[in-house]
């Protein structure tokens, strides 16, 4: 890993091999280049992004940043812990996502090149930004293997919080933005997934995928997937929605094919959930330089559930004094003919 621009705002760290083509800068923490081979050998980029780095300062749909203090919604921008109700900010009113407006993916972190594989980025999250409580001192690192990308987050606080990191890396396997990603095939491994409203807050319910369109444990097409008549589909236009990962502990949660290109990534995780979103509303984010498509790629973001501090029956998010909050996920990439 070497830094290749020192501008005090994009400050970019890049790593190149002959399997991985990786670029990050601090603002967000957010992936500009990530390129693997195809069954042929010839490397494209496989997340969609801006090709200008000044654009993250804009608004964008979290592309391949950093998320955080609390990913995902928080119903009503409210959650009560130990007693306390906390206020939250409101950046999608009524309800709060990815951390409000001082979330991780908008904010610049200090990086640093640890070795030739490996850069470190750290944040202090002050308390009450966003109106969470507690300060939260958070690293995140980022380590290439031969042909895998790891991203491990560490987070210590010194008053109970919930903490919810993840990557929301926004896959597209052929590596040509011009493409929707209905030729992809995608199993996750989850007996269960997590039903939302129309306003894709929680139900609060945790839902066997058998017999609905959300049972993914074999490989599917999106595109036949997305079309389903499950209702759920159809309140959301598409899958935005958490999978719960059979088994605890590192294990493989996802893998993501594109058989028209060889390419293959697979997704392992030490956390409770896997989101799925299928990028239903990226044409929002259309301009004429960038001509970005309606299911132009997925999002396979590793979390804990969202909205848990709102609901008891899923697992407990809280982070607390004297314990150190650990998230791991890798990407491993390989081809298959």
């Amino acid at each position: 890993m070497k830094t290749v621009n020192d501008n005090p705002e994009f400050k970019t760290f890049r790593y190149e091999s002959e399997t991985i083509d990786f670029e990050v800068i601090e603002h967000g923490g957010a992936i500009t280049r990530l390129a693997v081979p195809d069954r042929h050998g010839r490397r494209a980029s496989i997340l969609l992004g801006f090709e200008s780095r000044e654009q993250f300062l804009g608004r964008h749909p979290y592309f391949n940043c950093f998320v955080g203090r609390y990913s995902n919604r928080m119903t009503n921008a409210t959650f009560e812990l130990d007693g306390e109700v906390f206020e939250l900010d409101r950046n999608i009113p009524p309800h709060h996502l990815h951390g409000g407006r001082a979330g991780f993916g908008l904010r610049r972190w200090d990086g640093e090149v640890i070795d030739e594989n490996t850069v470190e980025f750290r944040l202090v999250s002050r308390a009450f930004e966003s109106g969470y409580p507690g300060n939260l001192d958070v690293r995140a690192r980022y380590t290439i293997g031969e042909a895998s990308l790891t991203l491990r987050f560490e987070a210590e606080t010194d008053a109970p919080t919930p903490v919810s990191l993840t990557s929301h890396p926004y896959f597209n396997l052929s590596g040509d933005r011009r493409r929707t990603i209905d030729d992809h095939l995608l199993s996750i491994e989850a007996d269960h997934y997590l039903p939302v409203s129309e306003a894709l807050t929680q139900l609060g319910e945790i839902r066997p995928v058998v017999t609905s369109a959300f049972d993914l444990r074999a490989p599917t097409s999106l595109g036949e997937a997305r079309r389903g008549d499950d209702p759920q589909l159809a309140l959301v236009g598409g899958f935005d929605h958490t999978f719960a990962i059979n088994g605890k502990g590192m294990r493989r949660a996802a893998v993501l094919a594109h058989p028209a290109s060889g390419r293959r990534v697979s997704v392992a995780t030490d956390q409770p959930g896997i989101q799925c979103y299928t990028s239903n509303t990226l044409d929002d984010f259309a301009t004429a330089d960038d001509p970005w498509l309606r299911y132009g790629a997925i999002c396979l973001e590793t979390q804990q559930f969202p909205d848990a501090p709102n609901q008891p029956n899923y697992p407990d998010p809280t982070l607390r004094p004297g314990e150190r909050y650990v998230a791991t996920t890798e990407f491993s990439f390989d081809t298959f003919d």
